[in-house]
């Protein structure tokens, strides 16, 4: 019993750290689009009109409204980000956050960045986020998010987002190299 157990150990000392996080992102990749697929919005599904027929709702510019929590993750967890972002419910977003990257020898880059841009929400839940990310210098840079409304709730008939799954079509503008992002925002409480 104790040769299998060295065994076993001497076995899970050759995982690396890089293995490790790779496995992490991917986890963390799937959970979020079966959760989209898989949950979808359970007010979408589960709505019943007052006559017990299902009810017919559709996402709009007004789904986006209120203020966000905003994680980011960059591709094989090399940073982080993590902020907040305003939706005004008729196209506009602003906000900003903090980057948060590994450098050698267990130190960080923290890097503040601004948010400004525009969206668009299509009837199923799907849209776009157009940013300029602003850089501490001063400098600017455009992407585009593709978003799925994960979660909502119905409020006086409007489909309201409280989480939202974004994938960025470029890669990261703050991180050098080609680094994938992707971002989940949590609806904070009014």
């Amino acid at each position: 019993m104790r040769s299998r157990l060295g065994l076993l150990v001497s076995r899970n000392k050759q995982i690396t750290r890089t293995d490790i996080r790779k496995s992490i992102f991917i986890t963390m990749v799937v959970i979020s689009v079966l959760a989209a697929v898989i949950g979808g919005s359970p007010s979408v599904l589960a709505d019943k009109s007052s006559n017990g027929s299902p009810a017919h709702h559709e996402y709009s510019q007004a789904s986006l409204f209120g203020t966000y929590a905003r994680v980011g993750t960059y591709e094989g967890n090399i940073a982080a980000a993590l902020g907040v972002v305003v939706f005004d419910g008729q196209g506009s977003a602003q906000g900003s956050a903090t980057v948060i990257e590994s450098a050698p020898g267990g130190s960080r880059t923290i890097v503040k960045i601004g948010l400004d841009g525009t969206y668009t929400v299509n009837s199923d839940g799907t849209g776009t986020i157009q940013f300029v990310v602003i850089l501490p210098n001063g400098t600017t840079s455009d992407v585009t998010q593709d978003f799925v409304i994960t979660k909502s709730e119905n409020r006086n008939g409007t489909l309201i987002a409280t989480s939202i799954f974004e994938a960025q079509e470029q890669p990261s503008v703050v991180i050098s190299g080609d680094v994938f992002v992707s971002y989940v925002d949590t609806r904070r409480p009014d």
